[in-house]
Order: C-alpha cells, then structure tokens, then sequence
C-alpha cells in the first residue's frame, strides 16, 4: 500500500525531503541532527474517506547531544482483511554547521487472515544540506538494495529536493520521487504563516495530480495541532489530523 504522509507532510503535498527542521516530522533520516531536545508527532487519516480504510501513525525524536539524536516511527494502516506496519529507528547527525546525514533501519509487517503474514527489513540513508543561507537541499535513499516481503519487491525509491526558506514565515518545497515501478512524481508545496500561531500550507502532486492544503495552529507549552487533505479527482477526498508537541 501507498505509504501515507502525516498532516503536515500531507498539506505540503509530500514534498518535505529538504524541509529545514523538525516541523514535518521524519521524512528525512537527517531530521534527528536538528537541536530541538525532544519531540512527538501523533497523525491520524482516513485515505478517501473510507471509513473501513484508516491509518495512524506515531514519530517521535530525542537529541541525544547538541549534534545527533534518534527518532522512531510506528505506523499501521489497512483495513479488516489487510493490514501493515511499519517499525522505522532512526538516527541522524549534524556533520558541520550546514550538512545533517542520516540512516534509519525498518520493519515492515504485512498480514492477511486468509492468508498469514509476513516480515521484513530495509533501511534508507538521508541527507540535508544548506549551501547558501536559506536554501535547503534534501535526499533520501530507501531500499537500495531490493530486498523482498513474501516473493515481492520492495520498492526502492529516490526522493530529491529543495527548499527556500524567506524569513520565518514562508517556505517553498520542491521536491521529485522515483522508484523503480512507477514514474517520477513531481511534488511541491508552501508553508506561510501570516501571524505567529497559525501556519497555511497547500500544495500539489502528480500522477495522478492531486491538490493538498492544510493548517495548523501553536498553542501553548509546544504544542501544535495540524490538518490537512488531499483531493484524488478519481477518489476523492483524504482527510488528515496530527497532534505535534516539541521543545
């Protein structure tokens, strides 16, 4: 199954591989190399609004030092008849002022009553670069090897991507997606936040084009709450919430 974004990556329509920070949570292996001392990241959606098809998804993130941290991430998503989860340990590191490298080693559970399950392993590689104050590049590598889950391929995807980041209240994303089965993806996105507590975000996908907007507002003591949603033109609309707590 299509691995979902949580809320925030979601209104960025995906493209959050050179997002500056932790705000998007994991997508990058890097991200745990930021210094923010500890966070947690709770998402929820309903893909299409099927109410038998759900996901739900927990990231959380520690620093261990002023330059490295771990992060985890435990998904599940499917419905009565098929199910997935996904166990993802991750640890980044900041390498100089503006270089972060990271890995992260994952299990994949699939399982289906009639037909038993199945277990695998992978593990991807990230890294975020800012050559020039403001511009963030990002990339990811997972599965480079091919390794399977009951005779099937993994699939091994590249994600490249850049972000502009004007001040602290806009973003712009740009980010392309391939893996070996499928075409490239186009995805971009945009954050702004006109006053402090509240953050816009929309954006768009190809193939097929989706469009994906979103908000989120800071409350108090580090915490945010986040929606967003994604309009398939086939399959309609895919609503997402996320709780986000850091400091």
């Amino acid at each position: 199954m299509r691995q979902m974004d949580n809320a925030v990556a979601l209104a960025l329509g995906g493209a959050t591989i050179a997002y500056p920070g932790t705000g998007a949570a994991l997508d990058n292996d890097a991200v745990p190399g930021f210094s923010e001392r500890a966070g947690i990241f709770l998402s929820s959606a309903i893909p299409f609004g099927i109410s038998g098809l759900q996901n739900a998804q927990f990231q959380g993130l520690t620093r261990l030092s002023a330059r490295d941290g771990f992060g985890l991430s435990i998904e599940h998503s499917g419905m009565d008849v098929y199910t997935e989860q996904q166990f993802r340990l991750v640890y980044g590191r900041r390498l100089g002022e503006r270089l972060l490298l990271g890995g992260s080693a994952a299990i994949l559970r699939v399982s289906a009553p009639e037909y038993g399950s199945a277990t695998a392993g992978n593990f991807s590689l990230g890294v975020l670069a800012e050559p020039i104050p403001g511009l963030w590049l990002g990339a990811r590598i997972s599965n480079p090897v091919q390794l399977e889950l009951a005779g099937a391929s993994l699939p091994s995807m590249l994600r490249l991507g850049a972000a502009w980041k004007a001040g602290s209240t806009l973003i712009l994303l740009l980010e392309t997606e391939k893996d070996l089965e499928r075409k490239a993806q186009v995805k971009a996105g945009i954050e702004y936040r006109p006053v402090e507590q509240l953050v816009l975000r929309a954006g768009i996908r190809s193939d097929p084009a989706r469009l994906v907007f979103g908000l989120g507002y800071q409350l108090k003591n580090g915490l945010e709450i986040s929606s967003g949603a994604e309009w398939h033109t086939v399959l309609g609309l895919t609503p997402s919430a996320m709780l986000i707590w850091r400091r």
